[in-house]
């Protein structure tokens, strides 16, 4: 039989059913389970209890009267349609407007409420609290029935009630739960602008719920909301605007209310009326009372007393401790008829309706921005701003926390504004001028751009929500945060390395409603049994001290709280004061809690706050089936927790007192910390707090070995000298232990073997086998100690060195011989007992395995050095330390500029293959494992390459590259670091043959004796050849080369002097040609003079270009730029090949008949490309002060650049041909500028990257720095004015690429 079909629509069952309901059905459709299944009947069952329950709460629903006075109400209509039209609606409505206490019985009005719960969301529990009982009051109900309300301590909503409101955080936590959200039918988004953390994650997560939930309705509301962006983020959700209902606000600046309050005295002031000095009358070494703001509030007080001293203030303060001190200020000025009365969030209730509930005094309320949105502070006149508030904020790159007060953004100065001018004309004193206030953002900083993501990625991955990096956020968060959340993570092995999915770890801090760094304590707790200890620190942690601290009475407070004081720990000292507290929460009555706690400078509204969060703490903590240790933790058992949450959050004293701390962190213990005093070596910190300087907050003194444990994950080590040691049998290295650059472990001795097996297995058989230096039972050691023992003394009778195979040598015959696992002693016994006598004897060497080859042949040590046209004597000493050990020249004075660098480092054919060997041994680990054993490299280079003018080192890279793949950079050889037998030693001969000088570093020989040695070059080169004075081509030829009958080659060379040009002639041919090119250069210049000033009088420059020059330069210096630059490019590299006189006749001829066309040539280019300039340099400054300054100030340095002093003659024509498109492509971006400044933002920072990668290599060679330079500028005309094309294909691929060839 077909079941009868049972209505089940989500508009006819309460929304939180339906989901289950409709579930139950399905399974029991697909099972075809009959209409008297015992199932069946009980879903129907279910189906109808929810439709009762439904129409219930339909006929639960008051009348609903608005009152009419609200300008919301004229929107009520038009509201209540789009609220059942449209799930998502955005509603600007003005402070007064009544839009946070109408709306949600417009919601009511139209249906809604009836499903599930209407829930409205504010940012503060004050401001829940008391809408709520405004709203109830309105429906004339209680709170708790039809209106209820839940923050972190408090619920009151029962089960009929319709409309709940709650803190966002609450909402949020509830996510956790019921992903759904299935409890509510519409939800309300109050003071959206605040954009706290928890708003903007619910902004995203409403996004995607709405695409399951159809029927849900979301209102998002504000005063001041930038409501393009909300609807635009909702896909275009319909907008409606309502007016305040306010009396006129007038606003007085800083300068007003300074005049007012030095015009006369204010109450308690000892000056007469007419003598009290106006703020323009202040000596000028005085300060201004305005400087400091809290003496500005005093003062505007006094104004706003003697103007209405009935009326009620509103003073907005940054925090708690501002409020106090601000607080007793105003009393001593003993007003008459009035109370001071303090509003934050903190505040007991009774104390909130003190400020809710005025009595007949005038009230002068100081809140912190608690009183900004929401709550409506009755009968306010006047409202103090000082601009200011504290805002907490995150350093990604230091990993601190920063709470500086900061100014507000207009949007918090017009909510503040907002407070007064509800009970009549209202005036908003700000302690700042309206410059001030024009140049500040327009909207606050969203705290999801100012605070650490790891709690949101957290969220994320546990809900199954995706990455962050695809969640839809308002705002998204830039990638440096996303990387520092993701990093926090890991570091708290709640997310895998890989960033990709959630650890078991991960899956219990999800699930804990705490910070995820305390969470992670408690795991850890729960794995060290401290969870007891724990509970308590991360309770304490969550909520604010409760240790008061108050200026007049530091020294008892500070005496009262040393009672519970620990001088290794401030946490042990948190425990103290706990247990003091628990006791006394036990044996006392409120009143005299309250007296205990006051007493002890305590906060009983914080104390209260810290025992409640250790109570839901210790309810999660069950749910998650964890046990409270029952014995007391031990101290290492406590600190180790609190580590495993602060890994990054421990640091080393030095030397002068500080603290060094990972990351490159400094800082000091808070001067009210129990260790400020007695600082340990190392410390824990659980807060970096950066005030104006950085402090480590609530401390305790930490071992290393217990961070090495916590942290395992997060070191890094550091392997460094791995070396034999004889004593223990064994390769040993040491080993430097770190955390985030903080050292941990400095030295510590490890077994290299466990570390690197092959490089510990070298370095035994070189340094223990090799040598004999190892004691071990082995027989064939002592055998071959002896061979080793009757070699040295061979050597010795031959007074020979080298006869013996080097250690890697005798090494490599082991290679093949010993096992590659054994590298110790105790190894090679447990091996060798396990061979044959054959195999033993076959670890035995004989004098023909240990000695080398006998003497090389003659030939590699030649007697004389030979060069191009000489030849020098070569002479041979062993005697190790003499000076002259090893090679040495004899080398002629006037040799000494002449001889080639490159063919000295080849030293003799007999001691190249050792020197080379030397090299690659002095290479580091990482390039010399490459090239072992060294001398089979050495001497296969030394048999394939001949000496030739190439220098060792680029000959010996080249050919390593070629034979292995492996490059080395040639400036790696380092010929200072040779043996000094292994270089050439230089005896410096005079005319007479007589030392004058020697030495191994030809380079300070040559620094010494240079000039003389020229000197003597020319003396038997030049007589014949060197002229002065000339000042034309006056001789027939110049040669390139000239021999003496010395042997002796020079290379003559016109030189440009002062004032004329000589003839010279030099040792080496580059630096010949190099000065001929520049002498034939200037004998053009002389030579052509007339028609190079000729060229720069007649060159015809039009007005407007050389107007336009002048902001640049003058006129005259951009003809003479022109004028040069074009007999620069006439010439180009043709002068150094000029060396008779009729080639240079016909080149100047040349030059004169070209250089004006060419000049007027380039002066076209200059004139389009000054004429562009003269349009686009006044547009280059902001429509309106502060508008896109950045990228103003970008274009003028672009244009600097491109358009400086000189440019005609610093770059070639090709390149200036290319300027009038930069310029057009500048124009161009100006005009998108003033239409959309931030895409053009976006795209000036994608060009700006690569020119801070241009700045940051001054010393990279200048052809790279010119590719990437121009490819620059030819990005920015693809980036703003695409439509003029580039010259060449460019992109950030292609520019990161000329990036990496700096």
């Amino acid at each position: 039989m077909n079941p009868t079909p049972f209505p089940l629509r989500p508009d006819e069952v309460m929304g939180a059913d339906f989901g289950r309901l409709r579930a139950r059905r399905q399974r029991l459709d697909a099972e075809r389970a009959a209409a008297d299944d015992p199932r069946r009947v009980a879903l129907e069952a279910a189906i109808a209890a929810s439709i009762a329950r439904r129409a219930a709460r339909a006929a639960s629903v008051p009348a609903i009267t608005l009152d009419a006075s609200l300008p919301i109400s004229g929107e009520a209509e038009r509201i209540v349609e789009l609220i059942r039209r449209h799930p998502v609606l955005v509603v600007a409505g003005e402070t007064g407007s009544g839009k946070t206490t109408q709306l949600p019985k417009l919601c009511l009005a139209a249906g809604r409420g009836i499903g599930g719960l209407i829930g409205c969301t504010q940012p503060r529990r004050i401001a829940a609290r008391s809408v709520a009982r405004r709203v109830a009051q309105e429906l004339r109900t209680q709170v708790g029935e039809l209106v209820g309300f839940q923050v972190r301590f408090t619920e009151q909503v029962g089960e009929r009630a319709l409309v709940k409101f709650m803190t966002d955080g609450i909402l949020l936590a509830e996510t956790q739960s019921d992903p759904q959200l299935a409890a509510y039918d519409t939800l309300i988004i109050d003071e959206a602008h605040e954009r706290s953390l928890n708003i903007d994650f619910l902004l995203g997560y409403l996004k995607r719920l709405l695409d399951r939930r159809p029927d849900l309705r979301v209102i998002v509301t504000s005063a001041t909301i930038d409501t393009e962006r909300f609807a635009a983020h909702f896909g275009g959700a319909p907008v409606v605007s309502v007016e305040g209902r306010s009396f006129p606000v007038e606003v007085r600046w800083h300068e007003a209310v300074a005049q007012d309050a030095a015009s006369k005295p204010g109450p308690g002031s000892s000056s007469p009326p007419g003598q009290r000095r106006s703020a323009t009358s202040r000596r000028e070494n005085e300060p201004d009372p305005f400087s400091d703001p809290w003496s500005g509030v005093v003062e505007a007080v006094d104004a706003i007393t003697r103007v209405d001293p009935l009326g009620d203030v509103l003073v907005f303060l940054p925090g708690e401790r501002e409020i106090r001190d601000v607080h007793l200020a105003l009393e001593r000025r003993r007003y008459r008829e009035t109370e001071v009365l303090p509003l934050y969030a903190r505040l007991s209730a009774r104390d909130q309706d003190r400020v809710f509930n005025p009595g007949p005094k005038r009230r002068l309320v100081l809140a912190t921005n608690v009183a900004e949105t929401s709550l409506t502070v009755p009968r306010i006149r006047h409202v103090v701003d000082p601009g200011l508030a504290r805002v907490n904020r995150f350093s990604h790159r230091n990993k601190v926390q920063r709470l500086h007060v900061e100014k507000i953004s207009q949007a918090s100065a017009d909510q503040r504004k907002g407070r007064c001018g509800r009970v009549g004309p209202g005036t908003c004193w700000r302690l700042y001028d309206e410059a001030d206030f024009l140049a500040r953002p327009r909207y606050t900083d969203p705290e999801l751009l100012r605070s650490s993501l790891a709690g949101v990625i957290l969220r994320l991955a546990s809900l199954g929500l995706g990455p962050i990096e695809s969640f839809p956020f308002l705002d998204p968060p830039n990638e440096r945060a996303i990387a520092d959340g993701y990093q926090q993570l890991v570091e708290l092995a709640a997310l895998s390395p890989d960033r990709r999915a959630l650890t078991p770890v991960g899956r219990i801090l999800a699930r804990l409603p705490i910070d995820v760094k305390l969470a992670r304590m408690l795991v850890e707790a729960q794995r060290l049994s401290c969870l007891r200890e724990l509970t308590v620190l991360a309770a304490f942690l969550s909520a604010q001290d409760p240790r008061e601290r108050p200026p007049e009475a530091r020294e008892a407070a500070d005496r009262a709280h040393a009672l519970h004081a620990d001088p290794r720990s401030d946490f042990i000292g948190v425990l103290n004061l706990w247990e003091a507290y628990r006791a006394a929460h036990e044996e006392l009555s409120q009143s005299k809690l309250r007296d205990w706690c006051q007493s002890r400078f305590l906060s009983f509204l914080r104390l209260r706050e810290w025992r409640e969060l250790h109570r839901q703490l210790l309810l999660q903590t069950q749910e998650l089936g964890w046990r409270l240790n029952a014995e007391p933790a031990s101290y290492e058992a406590i600190h180790r927790a609190l580590l495993s949450g602060l890994p990054g959050q421990v640091a080393r004293k030095d030397e002068k007192g500080q603290y060094q701390g990972t990351r490159g962190r400094r800082y000091l213990p808070f001067p009210g910390s129990a260790l400020a005093k007695s600082a340990p070596q190392w410390m824990l910190s659980a807060v970096l707090l950066d005030t104006q300087r950085l402090y480590g907050l609530t401390n305790a003194r930490v071992e290393p070995q217990w961070i090495e444990q916590q942290a395992q994950h997060l070191l890094k080590h550091r392997y460094y000298d791995p070396h034999w040691s004889q004593a223990q049998g064994h390769v040993q290295a040491y080993e430097q232990v770190s955390l985030f650059g903080l050292v941990l472990v400095e030295k510590r001795r490890v077994a290299y073997q466990r570390i690197d097996p092959v490089d510990a297995r070298r370095i035994f058989l070189r340094e223990a086998l090799a040598t004999g230096a190892i004691d071990c039972r082995a027989g064939f050691v002592r055998r071959n100690r002896e061979v080793l023992a009757a070699a040295h003394a061979e050597e010795a009778k031959r007074r020979r060195s080298g006869l013996l195979r080097s250690e890697e040598e005798l090494a490599a015959w082991f290679e093949t011989r010993i096992p590659a696992d054994v590298a110790s002693a105790a190894g090679l016994d447990a091996w060798v007992q396990g061979l044959d006598p054959a195999q033993r004897r076959g670890l035995e060497w004989t004098l023909a395995d240990v000695m080398a080859a006998d003497a090389a042949p003659g030939h590699q040590f030649p007697a004389t050095l030979d060069l191009p046209g000489a030849r020098l004597a070569l002479r041979y000493r062993f005697e190790p330390g003499h000076a002259e050990d090893g090679v040495a020249i004899d080398l002629p004075l006037a040799f000494l500029n002449a001889l080639p660098d490159a063919r000295l480092g080849w030293l003799v054919p007999g001691l190249l293959q050792e020197k080379v060997a030397e090299w690659i041994r002095a290479l580091p680990k990482g390039l010399r494992r490459n090239f072992v054993p060294a001398p089979d490299f050495a001497r296969a280079f030394a048999e394939a390459v001949p000496p030739d003018e190439r220098a060792l080192g680029v000959a010996l890279s080249a050919w390593l590259e070629k034979a292995t793949g492996v490059a080395v950079a040639p400036e790696a050889w380092d010929e200072a670091a040779l043996p000094p037998h292994l270089r050439f030693h230089v005896r410096l001969l005079d005319e007479q043959g007589a030392v004058l000088e020697s030495g191994r570093d030809l380079a300070a020989l040559r620094a010494q004796h240079g000039l003389r040695a020229r000197q003597a070059f020319a003396r038997e080169t030049a007589a014949s050849i060197s002229r002065s004075g000339l000042t034309q081509w006056d001789f027939e030829a110049l040669p390139a080369v000239v021999s003496t009958d010395a042997g002796l080659t020079a290379y003559p060379a016109l030189v440009a002097e002062d004032g004329s040009v000589a003839i010279r002639v030099y040792e080496r041919e580059d630096e010949a040609a190099l000065a001929h090119a520049q002498g034939v250069t200037a004998l053009l210049r002389r030579v052509l003079a007339d028609k190079l000033r000729a060229a720069r009088k007649q060159l015809p420059l039009a007005p407007k270009a050389a107007i336009a020059y002048t902001a640049v330069d003058s006129p005259e210096r951009l003809r003479e730029d022109l004028v040069e630059s074009a007999f620069e490019a006439l010439l180009r590299e043709r002068a150094a090949t000029v060396r008779v006189r009729a080639a240079f006749d016909a080149l100047a001829a040349e030059l004169g008949r070209q250089l004006f066309p060419e000049a007027v040539r380039r002066l076209a280019v200059a004139e389009e490309i000054l004429v562009l300039y003269g349009g686009l340099a006044p547009k280059l400054a902001p429509p309106l002060m502060g508008y896109a300054g950045a990228n103003f100030d970008d274009l003028r340095a672009q244009l600097a650049r491109l358009v400086q002093p000189g440019f005609a003659r610093a770059w070639p024509l090709e390149r200036l041909a290319q300027f009038p498109r930069y310029l057009k492509a500048m124009a161009l971006r100006v005009e998108r500028l003033q239409q959309d400044a931030r895409r053009d933002q976006a795209r000036m920072l994608q060009a700006q990257e690569f020119e801070r990668a241009l700045d940051a290599a001054p010393a990279a060679p200048a052809a790279a720095r010119e590719r990437l330079r121009w490819a620059i500028e030819e990005f920015r005309v693809q980036l703003f004015a695409q439509e003029l094309g580039t010259r060449e294909p460019v992109s950030e691929k292609r520019l990161r690429k000329l990036v990496d060839e700096l």
